[in-house]
């Protein structure tokens, strides 16, 4: 799997491709680290994962998160964060996110998460399954009943 990495912590991005090179299953890690990097690299690169910074420097980065899913055979995302805040995790799951998982993860649960959302499998934290469950069930719902 070809992955990019966008996160505007340098050092932990630097070091997060660092560790996914080692892996047999891990192709090319490129690292970037703001929004219109990702977007650049995006238009040169077709990686099939994206580990996403969900907080980068100028606010969220659901901006650039729609915008990868706008794109044809658009990569997975997996939006990478410190924050376990359930409301993020619902706007991006919204925005199109693979999944979510903390930055402390350990890496063989990161290697893991990051095959679920290759798989197809919407990945979260244990605690935001039934807040996003709900969110999606309701907004099924809406759009049930306003058609």
């Amino acid at each position: 799997m070809d992955v990019l990495i966008v996160d505007d912590n340098e050092a932990f991005a630097d070091a997060l491709a660092l560790r996914l090179r080692l892996e047999p299953a891990i192709g090319s890690v490129d690292t970037v680290y703001s929004a219109d990097a990702a977007w650049e690299c995006l238009g040169r690169q077709h990686p099939d994962l994206v580990l996403l910074d969900y907080h980068l420097v100028g606010g969220p980065s659901l901006p650039l998160l729609t915008a990868i899913e706008a794109l044809p055979d658009h990569p997975s995302v997996l939006v990478l964060s410190g924050s376990q805040n359930v409301s993020d995790i619902v706007l991006a799951v919204d925005a199109g996110a693979d999944g979510w998982v903390a930055k402390g993860l350990p890496l063989p649960d990161l290697l893991s998460a990051m095959d679920r959302a290759l798989g197809g499998d919407l990945v979260l934290p244990p605690h935001a399954v039934g807040p996003v469950v709900r969110h999606l069930l309701a907004e099924l719902h809406r759009k049930s009943t306003s058609a």
